[in-house]
């Protein structure tokens, strides 16, 4: 790290003028093609600008399907808006382009060029839509928890569990967090520190119920059709007539497919989340407790950089399971993947550990990109419940195929380095 420092320029004017050119590119596509993709703030300004104190307003039929964390941003987001929804959507996406060009000066001053650049390219291959969700910040959350993995161990199980507050999907950065060692106990106490006090001030503000409802939400939704498991229902639909399956706007403000065969697909969905589950317990027995039992394996009680990359890989090969397990995968979701993956392949690429490197940039640049080929660019053609497009459904098949290789060759190379953790550790 120390040696990137050194080599790095006084003035990252390369970096500067792509960050500033690509997000300019962004802003003009969104004006040019894209304005519909605001809708969503529009939405949440409906939502809370009569609501605007958190904690200490009444939320309880407030956007029921985010958790209160979410709900109590998005009310700090309305105290510039002058209660305008106009003004609202303006200052949303103002604050989120500030957070990621934050991210990618960060990144440069405290972890190297190559994070930077691959955390601008990433930016740049999701599109406008970056800044008019809020799913980059619980991202945000977990990039600043890698990074201080080791470094300040409690701090970054603090800022998971403030993560997973906002959106639930941070807390699968804890698994391959957790073990023996000293750092894995003081990331796992502060998480549940963090999120004890969370959950009491939810809890105690608006109820047990309300703290709940994301869940139930979830659970009770359908197959959206931009998930892995719909896709050969999309596929499908471009021979089988009026009789096969359909694109609906359903309830949950989102398009699912409807059909004979959705239920089989669905259940394929909710055993495929199972597996993540028994994914996530392999992960805890190699790392955070170094395979014991295998033979040569001994409990990991001093964590090095073998360990960090097994964490970083195990993440990410974690967060591409749910999406590829997820019934309700939405455009947004890519952005989960940029923490683990940014981090990942730029301590990989400073380390004798390079194998992975080019295949996951390769795999990840291909997933997030299709991503914003499908929506907005192309979206119409996957929602027409009359003519449904080819080559909008080629680009999905495409972006998932993508997504389903990044999980195989993540997992692959994170089951690689985990099994090394344990090997030649100190003795119990």
């Amino acid at each position: 790290m120390l040696g990137c420092a050194a080599r790095r320029p006084r003035r990252p004017g390369w970096l500067i003028g792509c960050w500033l050119l690509t997000r300019a590119t962004m802003l003009c596509l969104f004006l040019a093609l894209a304005t519909f993709i605001r809708n969503d703030v529009v939405y949440y300004a409906d939502s809370v600008l009569t609501r605007p104190w958190p904690i200490l307003d009444d939320i309880r039929g407030v956007l029921t399907e985010y958790p209160t964390g979410s709900v109590w941003f998005l009310q700090l987001v309305s105290w510039s808006s002058a209660r305008d929804t106009d003004a609202y959507v303006l200052v949303f996406a103002l604050l989120l382009a500030a957070l990621d060009a934050l991210a990618a000066a960060a990144l440069y001053l405290f972890e190297s060029r190559t994070a930077a650049w691959l955390w601008a390219g990433a930016g740049a291959l999701l599109g406008p839509l970056l800044w008019f969700r809020f799913d980059l910040v619980p991202a945000l959350c977990v990039l600043a928890a890698l990074y201080w993995l080791r470094r300040r161990p409690a701090l970054a199980g603090a800022l998971l569990a403030v993560g997973a507050g906002l959106k639930l999907w941070p807390a699968l950065l804890l698994v391959p967090m957790v073990g023996v060692s000293a750092p894995a106990r003081r990331r796992m106490l502060g998480f549940g520190i963090t999120g004890l006090v969370l959950t009491t001030i939810s809890v105690a503000s608006q109820g047990l119920a309300r703290t709940l409802s994301p869940l139930g939400y979830q659970s009770q939704r359908g197959l959206q059709i931009e998930s892995v498991w719909a896709t050969p229902l999309m596929v499908s639909r471009l021979w089988s007539g009026s009789g096969g399956p359909h694109v609906e706007y359903s309830q949950f403000q989102a398009y699912e497919i409807f059909g004979s065969s959705v239920g089989a697909w669905e259940r394929g969905a909710s055993v495929s989340t199972v597996l993540v589950v028994l994914l996530a317990a392999i992960f805890v027995w190699l790392i955070g407790l170094g395979g014991v039992g295998l033979p040569g394996h001994r409990l990991p009680l001093v964590e090095d950089d073998r360990h960090e990359h097994a964490i970083l890989l195990a993440g990410l090969a974690l967060v591409c399971a749910f999406l590829v397990a997820d019934k309700t995968l939405s455009p947004q979701y890519l952005t989960w993947i940029f923490g683990p993956l940014v981090l990942a392949i730029a301590r990989l690429a400073h380390s004798r550990q390079r194998a992975p490197v080019p295949w996951l940039a390769v795999l990840g640049a291909a997933t997030i990109g299709l991503t914003q080929l499908i929506y907005p660019l192309s979206y119409g053609g996957l929602v027409s419940s009359v003519d449904p497009n080819a080559g909008s459904t080629l680009l999905l098949a495409l972006r998932n195929g993508a997504l389903i290789a990044l999980t195989a060759y993540s997992l692959a190379q994170a089951l690689r380095l985990s099994m090394r953790v344990g090997v030649g550790t100190a003795p119990q």
